[in-house]
């Protein structure tokens, strides 16, 4: 993929915490970027207004010259999110009153820019594939482990979105049925095992530490030489694999990246992971070195974000005039 270096595209990145937006190039560098927090608690309506505004600020901070380069919006969200369209079809209580939001014909209407909207996983594996760990690569699985589980499924250089925007919901792949109740509704989603909240409702669960300890702390004790927080990773890292083995037989991808806030501690937990995908998977052709780490960190979601905005700019252009 090449879009035009000297221009401009907005992408955000919108979770239960923060609102992560920057200023990206044509060739993916980010110029600059910023942070806001997600009102979740005034639900849906504040947190579109929120989202809104911020565009607003960040363009209120642009030279002319950036301003006049700028191209559109691309904003990366949890949830089913209809790209055609930019509505939100479902999302889980991380974002409160979220479903059934209309993000990018409020952009429109408000700034007249061009703008897209997809699902935070899709925004991360398109950020991956742009000009991070799945450079060159036509068929890529992207798991972003953070506060949930997310994930983008790339086949032949193309997002796999399903009929309603629900492709690449990974994290709700049933490893339990009688497992951890998820927050979408199920039990037994790999979420559930597979996650910063996951790891620190599991030391709960032991008994280990009082009181709740935050993933951060669990992995700081495991790198400290602690047995039971080591336990806990590697039990974490079991449930991985496993969700990487059925990753495998359903999609064949040539390679499976891992991002996400999580994916920092990754010395510590992805030796397991490929020691038990090699066990599980067998002597089937597949290079477990291609179980590999997301370059982008934190940002991928948002400069996937904005690489789907210079994606799509002829088309949104119509759309926004």
């Amino acid at each position: 993929m090449s879009f035009p270096v000297d221009s401009f595209a907005l992408g955000l990145d919108l979770g239960g915490t923060k609102i992560f937006a920057g200023l990206v190039d044509g060739a993916g560098n980010v110029r600059q970027q910023w942070r806001v927090s997600t009102p979740t608690d005034g639900g849906g309506p504040a947190i579109l207004k929120a989202l809104v505004e911020a565009i607003g600020t960040i363009m209120g901070g642009l030279g002319r010259e950036e301003r006049d380069r700028l191209i559109g919006v691309g904003v990366s969200s949890a949830g089913h999110i209809d790209h055609r369209t930019g509505v939100v079809g479902y999302c889980t209580p991380n974002l409160p009153g979220w479903s059934g939001t209309h993000i990018t014909e409020a952009i429109t209407a408000a700034y007249r820019l061009p703008a897209v909207a997809d699902n935070d996983g899709n925004c991360a594996a398109f950020g991956e594939h742009w000009i991070g760990a799945g450079r060159g690569v036509e068929n890529l699985v992207a798991l972003t482990i953070g506060t949930g589980l997310g994930g983008g499924i790339i086949v032949d250089g193309q997002l796999v979105r399903g009929a309603r925007g629900g492709g690449g919901e990974i994290g709700h792949i049933i490893l339990e049925p009688s497992g951890h109740l998820c927050n979408c509704g199920q039990r037994g989603c790999i979420e559930g095992y597979v996650s910063g909240t996951a790891l620190a409702r599991a030391a709960e669960r032991a008994g280990y530490w009082t009181p709740s300890p935050s993933s951060h702390q669990i992995f700081d004790w495991a790198r400290s030489g602690d047995e039971q927080a080591l336990e806990l990773v590697r039990a974490m890292a079991r449930h991985l694999a496993v969700g990487a083995v059925t990753i495998l037989n359903f999609i064949d991808p040539e390679r499976i990246i891992v991002g996400g806030g999580v994916s920092s501690q990754g010395d510590l937990f992805m030796p397991v992971v490929r020691e038990f995908v090699s066990e599980l998977y067998g002597q089937r052709g597949w290079d477990v070195r291609n179980l590999v780490l997301a370059e982008l960190g934190e940002r991928a979601g948002m400069i996937g974000a904005a690489g789907q905005a210079f994606a799509h700019h002829g088309a949104l252009e119509q759309v926004a005039r």
